[in-house]
């Protein structure tokens, strides 16, 4: 039987690049791949060259990927991420209330994005700050446990009982 051999990167590599990597690294890869209600998006690490990568997977598909990798992070399709109230200041969000009020249709799907235009407010660049905090707060608050979930993914995609089809794992 010929079997495919793949070098992935060692231990020692992995932690120097997970040291490296800032909250905002991690989440705006998925941040970027995600679309509401239609593709789940993902931070992938690809542990044959050590890169970071965005992943995004439709619904109903399968991550037929050919690359060797571990999950840092994840969107779901479903959720969103951020709440209205969180993406504005106070006074901003008395503001958009108003916009929102002002406009003929309040089911608008972009009325958020075209409230950010007409302010001149980078609403991706704040959405993934707020991911990126809410990351840091509740994944990365203690480095050493976020770092040995990280390793145990690690160890299970090295074993030769690796099986890429498993149920993608969404505790991040």
């Amino acid at each position: 039987m010929n079997e495919e051999v793949r070098e992935v990167i060692g231990v020692e590599h992995l932690k120097t690049v997970l040291s490296t990597l800032t909250p905002e690294d991690i989440v705006k890869h998925a941040y970027k791949e995600w679309y509401p209600c239609q593709r789940t998006g993902h931070t992938i690490l690809n542990l044959e060259n050590g890169k970071i990568y965005g992943l995004g997977i439709e619904l109903n598909q399968l991550p037929l990927v050919d690359t060797v990798y571990i999950e840092l992070y994840s969107i779901d399709w479903e959720e969103d991420p951020i709440e209205v109230e969180e993406l504005f200041s106070p006074q901003e969000y008395e503001e958009y209330l108003e916009f929102k009020d002002d406009e003929v249709c309040e089911y608008t799907p972009d009325i958020v994005s075209d409230f950010c235009q007409k302010k001149g407010i980078d609403e991706n660049e704040r959405k993934i700050g707020l991911l990126a905090y809410k990351f840091e707060k509740n994944e990365q608050s203690n480095y050493n446990q976020w770092e040995s979930k990280i390793l145990n993914k690690y160890y299970d995609v090295i074993m030769d009982d690796y099986n890429p089809f498993k149920q993608m794992d969404n505790d991040f």
